[in-house]
């Protein structure tokens, strides 16, 4: 077995088992440079229509929501914070409204 094929079994075996425990001393890396974690509370309708959103766009649903938020504060960079918040809001209902 090459190298690359043993990368490729653990980097499967991980994908099938994500909830696996890390060995003490192990170092987790992502890949990039986010560090920080938001949490969001969602309702049952809100997450089931952005996980249904993001697996037609075939990306992890933090991904999507990751990217729906970056595109926003992109596009609102002169308006006010609480507007912005309006705004995700309204289009989270929006979008929870058309999976229902």
């Amino acid at each position: 077995m090459s190298i690359n094929d043993l990368i490729a079994a653990e980097a499967d075996a991980t994908e099938q088992n994500r909830d696996a425990a890390i060995k003490p001393g192990s170092t987790v890396t992502r890949g990039h440079q986010r560090a920080k974690t938001l949490q969001v509370r969602l309702n049952t309708e809100e997450l089931a229509a952005l996980t249904m959103l993001a697996d037609q766009r075939g990306l992890p649903v933090s991904t999507l929501a990751r990217d729906l938020l970056m595109a926003q504060l992109a596009a609102g960079q002169d308006t006010t914070t609480q507007a912005l918040i309006a705004k995700i809001r309204a289009e989270l209902d929006d979008l929870a409204s058309r999976v229902a």
